[in-house]
């Protein structure tokens, strides 16, 4: 499923993204590294409290996936590009933008409304380019609404890790810098225990639920699908921002749109999955190319996990990673994507079928659980 490093840095959409990292990182610096450097006690601990929060949220997103986790080199790449790439161009554009609410609406409007306004707009376009990013540096990384979830989710996570150390930075300032590090938990217990769980992640997941149904397959529904997710993902964003239902009380009644509008995105884009794993499992037994029982094996994590101890360390458990590789790769063949191969499906039946004959000659004891 994946690229080698070097297949990588052969794709111009790798260097976009390292460009761009390296752009929205040196945007950032020029922005907040000030006050970093000000207030380094309130910095270290804020980024001690945020950075198990952000390991434990990419484990957490790659782990919803039924089947089998996004490759962790991949979403690094989106987390990379939502905290970096998107986060520190961010800046600027939501500072222009609101100039010009100021100067068209009035300074008091602005001040009221002007973060709904722009924010949606310039941060959902620019996260949102991270899943884009990720499905031209990889094909095969996005093939549709669940792989655009996922990554969305994981952009959004990176842009919400960068935003939140800027709040425990504005926090510190806010309450006259006396006790940096009692703010700095102050702003992790408002942003991540109070509010974590309808932030950046849920909103770009619906946009990217969307692109990636686009990605999988062109088609009119699936234009206005992704347009309708993105507007949506706006909408819910421009909701958050909006000065109503404020404070920490109404927290989780203003939050609590954005987060099912994220569970049922998921939902839909895990049951079509699901449904054509199935059709693809069924179809592919029945044709001979997989033997009956291993779509239940393939299904599951823990039962490929149990299959794997019970293969003798060395070649074998190499071709039953290879083989199960393969297949996961054939069954996923199906749903779409950026640059499809016509042949690889065929090329991959070969494979499965010359890695079996070599499972078998090794005479590793495989079976169907």
């Amino acid at each position: 499923m994946g690229l080698t490093r070097g297949d990588l840095a052969h794709r111009p959409a790798f260097w976009l993204w390292a460009a761009a990292c390296l752009l929205g990182a040196w945007i950032a610096l020029r922005g907040i590294g000030a006050h970093a450097a000000a207030f380094p006690a309130g910095a270290i601990t804020g980024l001690v409290l945020l950075a198990p929060a952000l390991a434990a949220g990419v484990w957490l997103l790659r782990r919803l996936h039924p089947v089998r986790s996004p490759p962790l080199g991949y979403a690094l790449v989106a987390v990379a590009w939502g905290g970096l790439a998107a986060f520190g161009t961010a800046l600027p554009a939501n500072a222009a933008f609101q100039a010009i609410v100021g100067k068209t609406a009035g300074p008091g409007f602005n001040a009221a409304w002007g973060a709904s306004i722009a924010a949606p707009v310039d941060e959902e376009i620019l996260k949102l380019l991270g899943v884009a990013v990720v499905a031209l540096m990889a094909p095969a990384a996005v093939r549709g609404p669940l792989d655009g979830w996922g990554y969305g989710a994981l952009a959004g996570l990176g842009f919400q890790f960068a935003e939140n150390f800027l709040y425990v930075l504005n926090t510190i300032v806010l309450t006259g810098a006396t006790h940096d590090a009692n703010a700095a938990f102050f702003s992790f217990g408002s942003r991540v225990v109070g509010g974590a769980w309808w932030s950046h992640w849920a909103m770009t997941a619906v946009g990217g639920a969307g692109l990636g149904c686009l990605i999988g397959r062109f088609s009119k529904a699936h234009v206005a699908a992704a347009v309708g997710a993105f507007v949506l993902a706006m909408a819910l964003h421009s909701w958050w921002d909006a000065p109503v239902l404020s404070g920490l009380m109404l927290m989780p009644v203003k939050g609590a749109p954005i987060l099912l509008a994220a569970v049922v995105a998921y939902r839909l884009a895990r049951r079509r999955y699901l449904s054509h794993f199935r059709r693809t499992v069924h179809a592919e037994t029945a044709g001979g190319v997989l033997v009956p029982g291993e779509g239940h094996v393939l299904a599951f994590r823990k039962w490929r996990r149990k299959e794997q101890w019970g293969v003798p360390v060395g070649e074998a458990r190499r071709l039953l990673a290879r083989l199960r590789a393969a297949e996961l790769a054939l069954i996923e063949d199906g749903l779409g994507g950026l640059e499809r191969d016509p042949l690889a499906a065929e090329r991959l039946r070969t494979d499965i079928r010359a890695l079996r004959d070599d499972l078998k000659a090794s005479g590793a004891n495989v079976r169907v659980v």
